[in-house]
């Protein structure tokens, strides 16, 4: 029979605790196949990575060339279409050399006629030439004195010396001009961008007119 308690009711018996379970973990071997999942994944990442920087290289390399052009073109373009007095004498196939319409009959000089010159009165013409060699060559615009001048500002470009840069990386530039006639300027520009991470070793445009 069962034991009693007072009052005759019986006495249950206590429960056995539970022995503790041991701690969960990882085996050596899950950790090494782990380890090795996470090196396949890796290197794939690492690979693909390595092999697209110089296609992304390579593009970047190629709008910055076409931006360069544009922005000289685009300068130029709005410039020349209000230029004079360009003849064969200031032009070669280097450097341009031209005024811009200031405006009709606004100084002594240019009675009843168009008043010809640029921003600064003291230096009236306007010139285009490249200057540097390499990733350091630019195309620049600056203002003189004397129809013909050749640069001789040194470098850099800049306010100071009169002088804006129109592009860089300058592969060439060049400038002809048809004549009275049709008073047509023509000019040629390529921009080359030199890098030893491109696949080419530089990234560059046609020779764009």
């Amino acid at each position: 029979g069962q034991e009693t308690g007072g009052g005759g009711l019986p006495i249950r018996p206590r429960p056995t605790p539970h022995a503790p379970r041991p701690h969960a973990g990882f085996t050596l071997v899950e950790l090494m196949v782990v380890s090795a999942l996470l090196m396949i994944v890796g290197g794939g990442l690492l690979t693909t990575f390595i092999s697209g920087q110089p296609s992304y290289l390579s593009a970047d390399a190629y709008v910055q060339v076409q931006q360069e052009a544009r922005r000289a073109f685009d300068n130029m373009v709005r410039e020349l279409r209000e230029a004079g007095n360009v003849s064969p004498a200031n032009v070669d196939t280097n450097r341009l050399n031209f005024q811009i319409a200031l405006g009709y009959n606004t100084a002594v000089t240019c009675p009843n006629a168009i008043c010809w010159g640029s921003e600064d009165a003291a230096k009236p013409w306007v010139h285009y030439a490249t200057i540097g060699t390499g990733n350091a060559a630019q195309l620049i615009r600056w203002i003189n004195t004397n129809p013909a001048a050749a640069w001789t500002g040194g470098t850099p470009c800049t306010a100071a010396n009169s002088c804006r840069v129109l592009a860089n990386h300058v592969e060439s530039a060049g400038f002809n001009y048809s004549g009275s006639g049709t008073k047509v300027v023509t000019v040629t520009l390529q921009i080359r961008y030199r890098s030893p991470l491109l696949p080419a070793g530089s990234q560059s445009t046609p020779a764009l007119t």
